[in-house]
């Protein structure tokens, strides 16, 4: 493996960290299906990435002065980011997972704002590729034929990792305009985003197998008695008999 090779690893390899604040959220053309009472969830991914911001507001106003809903993750890459990696904003109506009314989609490319941390990464962090392959190269080797001591080359001062890595960030303030699957925009959202480069990784992926699930009955859901309401799938309609 040649040294251009351990540098793309390395770069694929770093840590980032995404954090999304809900700053305003203005719908113009409603969901007549969805119920008021339910709140406005918006659910953000991103490859491998899933968060749900709810806000706090259930059929009521949002008030201006409360505190604005937000989260952050931290992740890896497993490939490089291309053209194609966009973010994919969905907001609901929403009581579960289940049962959730659209209000309204957008996407927001990702790899110019990767793009711009990344090189004011390298332009923040001098020869830091050169400096990790030097590090890993003097490492005592777990495999091999048994020395004495070998463990304790570790402690050294000569083996102490010098390299501190500036960390680079980039903060935005975007306001997406939101579609129902009919093509029409129902509303606006504004977003603040701040993508955040911490350098190489020392955690990756691993896969994990899902547990075996039992056998369903052989008919699941139980079938309901009541006709379904076509605005909401998580009720039925109730008849009156006179």
């Amino acid at each position: 493996m040649d040294k251009a090779e351990n540098r793309s690893k390395l770069a694929d390899n770093f840590l980032y960290m995404l954090e999304f604040v809900v700053d305003d959220l203005l719908i113009t053309r409603p969901n007549l299906c969805a119920p008021e009472e339910y709140p406005t969830c918006t659910e953000i991914t991103f490859r491998s990435i899933f968060l749900n911001i709810r806000d706090r507001e259930n059929g009521s106003c949002v008030s201006p002065c409360s505190p604005k809903t937000g989260k952050c993750t931290l992740f890896t890459l497993e490939s490089p980011i291309t053209d194609e990696d966009v973010m994919h904003i969905h907001v609901y109506k929403k009581r579960t997972e289940s049962c959730k009314f659209l209000l309204g989609l957008t996407e927001l490319p990702m790899k110019p704002i990767f793009d711009r941390v990344k090189k004011e990464f390298d332009a923040q962090n001098i020869n830091w590729e050169e400096n990790v392959i030097s590090h890993v190269s003097r490492l005592p080797k777990l495999r091999g034929p048994c020395k004495k001591a070998s463990d304790c080359i570790c402690y050294e001062k000569n083996r102490e990792r010098r390299e501190q890595w500036c960390p680079t960030s980039e903060l935005s303030k975007r306001m997406l305009p939101l579609f129902n699957l009919c093509k029409m925009q129902t509303g606006n959202i504004v977003l603040i985003l701040r993508l955040v480069c911490n350098g190489p990784s020392v955690v990756s992926s691993f896969p994990v197998q899902s547990p075996k699930c039992c056998p369903c009955p052989a008919i699941w859901p139980a079938p309901c008695t009541a006709p379904f309401d076509p605005c909401d799938p998580c009720k039925s309609v109730t008849t009156k008999r006179t």
